[in-house]
């Protein structure tokens, strides 16, 4: 089982630092096109599609300059597949058939674990009426949100669930962006991201949005019915940035920090 690429046997100092990089990104998996290919979307609207295997590939501008591990490679490894810092598979340009498949078989337990750690229990009629509704999976320990590999339990967001399938948990705020990405393709349902059964309809999954919006609305100024250009929090807390040019273009104020769209000006309110 020869490698094409030749194997490292440390892990180079430019590797550790995008590897950094990752973890400190947040990057939403908009779809899975094979075992070990898919396509990222980062904050800031732009797609990627990322493919593990002999060769790693990704079409980011990064990887196509330096034909080297970028961050959006580094992010499936060390957030999709959970593979640990101190794997050599981590900071290999390529992976051997035997590797793949140690990828496959972790992420394989994993979503196996997700799929029959809950009963998919039918909520009792009082509560919902005989519309088919399973119960909501309890939140445990180092579950993550299938579209951002995120903690539940550490990035403390709000949450939604695939009620007529799994009973799996997704941040709200991811599965606008999953929403966003069906409908752009022309979907007309809402697919679960783990068990694919219907999610739920467009006209739903925005009503639960804005409801969820609204529940958040506690001490802080929160400004319901606008997400930020950048992040896509929904809705935005704290001051709302208005571009005075460009219909529709917000930024919360941690975006607005970076200094971004800086060729408009903004007006903003608390």
């Amino acid at each position: 089982m020869s490698r094409s690429l030749p194997y490292r046997l440390e892990c180079p100092e430019k590797c550790l630092q995008v590897q950094d990089e990752a973890l400190n990104s947040t990057f939403f998996i908009l779809r899975q096109t094979g075992p070990t290919a898919f396509v990222l979307k980062e904050d800031d609207e732009r797609i990627f599609k990322v493919f593990l295997g002999d060769q790693h590939q990704c079409t980011c501008n990064v990887f196509q300059r330096d034909r080297d591990l970028c961050k959006h490679i580094c992010w499936l490894l060390l957030k999709r597949f959970r593979v640990p810092r101190t794997n050599p598979m981590l900071w290999q340009k390529g992976l051997v058939e035997r590797e793949i498949n140690e990828l496959l078989r972790g992420l394989a337990r994993e979503d196996e674990r997700n799929k029959t750690s809950h009963d998919n229990k039918p909520k009792n009629n009082d509560e919902n009426d005989g519309d088919g509704e399973v119960e909501q999976r309890p939140i445990s320990e180092n579950d993550v949100c299938p579209i951002c590999q995120e903690e539940f339990l550490i990035k403390k967001l709000p949450i939604t669930y695939c009620r007529h399938g799994c009973g799996n948990n997704v941040h709200v705020k991811c599965m606008k962006v999953w929403l966003d990405h069906q409908v752009s393709t022309g979907e007309k349902t809402v697919k679960c991201p783990l068990c694919r059964e219907t999610f739920g309809t467009p006209e739903q999954l925005k009503q639960e949005f804005r409801t969820s919006g609204a529940q958040q609305a506690e001490k802080s100024s929160i400004h319901l019915g606008y997400s930020c250009h950048r992040c896509r929090a929904c809705p935005i807390t704290g001051k709302c940035y208005k571009c005075t040019t460009c219909h529709d273009y917000f930024l919360c104020q941690t975006c607005f920090n970076l200094n971004i769209h800086n060729e408009h000006h903004f007006d903003y309110r608390e």
